[in-house]
């Protein structure tokens, strides 16, 4: 009986042993280490393309909303600035347009198309600029950008200078110019222009293979 109890007991502190030891155990820890280490990384790079637009934390915000973000790399963040705007842009072309629907005020109707207009533009550029995405023509994504923000600022200025309109589409056409100004950033950024900062996150890259 003791001799079976020994036995048991040896096989038992065995059993424990290999436990410790096994390497799948080893490897999900490697494993899971790797996945914080680049979730860090992701979170900081996003941090520092968003300390280079006109408004940090609201940059920071608005890109969380996807929640491709929290894996994505300079190219998925512009991918994601693009698919942002291009929502905003028809959320608030749909509203321009309802508004001059419903408006009994000519000169605010006026105004209403015209904004309406700016928007249509805009989204024309924003259609072009997924089509020069595909084609990693981060140049020219800066030049359509910008020309939305002057559409967009010729539509703000509108807005801004008439009390009757709401406060949420004021609110939302600013939205809309920072997300022009994520994606300007985003695009100058993989163009080149910042390539220290670009090259050190290749370096930190391949650190990690």
């Amino acid at each position: 009986m003791a001799s079976t109890l020994a036995t048991l007991s040896m096989l038992l502190c065995l059993s424990l042993l290999f436990m410790s030891i096994d390497p799948s155990f080893a490897g999900h820890h490697h494993k899971k280490h790797h996945h914080k280490k680049h979730h860090d990384k992701h979170k900081s790079r996003l941090k520092k393309m968003c300390s280079k637009t006109s408004d940090r934390e609201s940059c920071l915000d608005f890109m969380k909303t996807d929640s491709r973000t929290s894996g994505a790399d300079n190219r998925g963040l512009l991918e994601i600035a693009i698919d942002l705007a291009y929502s905003k842009a028809t959320d608030i072309h749909k509203d321009l347009n309802s508004l001059y629907d419903n408006s009994g005020d000519y000169r605010m109707k006026d105004r209403y198309n015209s904004c309406s207009k700016n928007y249509h533009d805009t989204l024309r550029n924003l259609d072009l600029i997924k089509k020069l995405f595909n084609d990693r023509d981060y140049e020219r994504i800066e030049v359509q950008i910008s020309d939305s923000m002057e559409e967009v600022r010729d539509c703000k200025n509108q807005l801004e200078n008439n009390d009757n309109d709401s406060y949420d589409l004021k609110k939302r056409t600013k939205e809309f110019e920072l997300l022009c100004d994520v994606v300007k950033v985003s695009a100058k950024y993989l163009e080149g222009k910042d390539r220290d900062d670009k090259d050190q996150d290749d370096e930190d890259d391949e650190d990690d293979d």
